[in-house]
């Protein structure tokens, strides 16, 4: 498989060196342009606010510290090497993969990243990721935890059979998610897990596993999506929903979790398994 990391280092540096009104057209070009297909496929504006990137005017200095601590961290061999370890555990698993993936490192906007601990990540179309991050201490050394999670993202909709808009439910997007995070955890500990995960514990999580265990077969992506982002700022339809802040990620984790322990099955070939019958099987949402 082959893996292309984008120079977005140097993209960004030479955007920075151009006067303000010329940069919308370079982010266009240069930065966004290598992930046009997926763009197209999830109907998405190719802007830097539609993607949660930081303002490209009148912020050069928030910019260049961005790109500096990205710098400082390796952040674009590292996510090199993050790739590879990733496909090396498919590979020996038989799990069939993209023929090529693209990855993009993108500077986040901080207001938007600020219940994500500064990062996140786009991974459900194959053959595309980007992550998108407000770098400092607390998530660099998360970042190859999330490429993991968002190339898993790759791996599972490449071999799925089902459509995620229509066909799409609650359990087998708690799985998607689930599975990700679990992939993420088996090469890089839990510790590195992230906050849609570990931000969530005690009343808080029991509450998101009752209420998604009422709601397993419920079905298309506009109504299941509440069930996994939980009350979310950036969707109106979660207001007076009771489902805690990226419930349904936490839900998921725990439950896939409690599949893997029981089945013994490994984390690559439960990539392909349906996750209704993850879910269902788990045990998880037994009283």
């Amino acid at each position: 498989m082959e893996i292309i990391i984008q120079d977005t280092l140097s993209l960004y540096k030479e955007m920075l060196s151009l006067p303000e009104e010329e940069r919308r057209e370079f982010f266009s070009r240069e930065l966004v342009e290598p992930f046009n297909p997926m763009f197209e496929i999830m109907h998405m504006p190719k802007t830097p606010e539609a993607m949660g990137c930081i303002e490209i005017s009148g912020r050069d200095s928030k910019m260049i510290e961005m790109l500096e601590r990205l710098e400082k961290a390796d952040a674009w061999n590292n996510a090199r090497k993050a790739m590879g370890t990733a496909v090396d555990r498919f590979e020996k698993a038989s799990i069939p993969l993209p023929e090529k993936v693209i990855v993009g490192i993108f500077l986040g906007n901080p207001e938007f990243l600020a219940m994500v601990e500064g990062y996140t990540g786009m991974g459900s179309i194959p053959g595309y990721i980007q992550i998108i991050i407000d770098p400092n201490e607390k998530n660099l050394p998360k970042l190859n935890a999330c490429i993991a999670h968002e190339f898993h993202h790759n791996v599972l909709f490449y071999n799925a059979k089902w459509n995620f808009m229509t066909d799409v439910t609650v359990g087998r997007y708690l799985a998607v998610e689930g599975l990700a995070e679990s992939f993420a955890a088996s090469l890089y500990g839990e510790e590195f897990i992230g906050p849609w995960v570990t931000g969530l514990q005690g009343a808080d999580l029991e509450k998101a596993r009752r209420i998604t265990s009422k709601a397993l077969d419920v079905k298309g992506f506009m109504e299941v999506r509440k069930y996994i982002f939980g009350k979310h700022p950036m969707m109106p339809e979660t207001k007076g929903f009771d489902m805690p802040f990226c419930g349904g990620y936490a839900v998921g984790y725990h439950a896939v979790q409690a599949y893997l322990r029981k089945t013994e099955v490994s984390i690559e070939k439960a990539t392909i398994i349906d996750g209704n019958e993850i879910m269902k099987s788990s045990g998880y949402f037994e009283a």
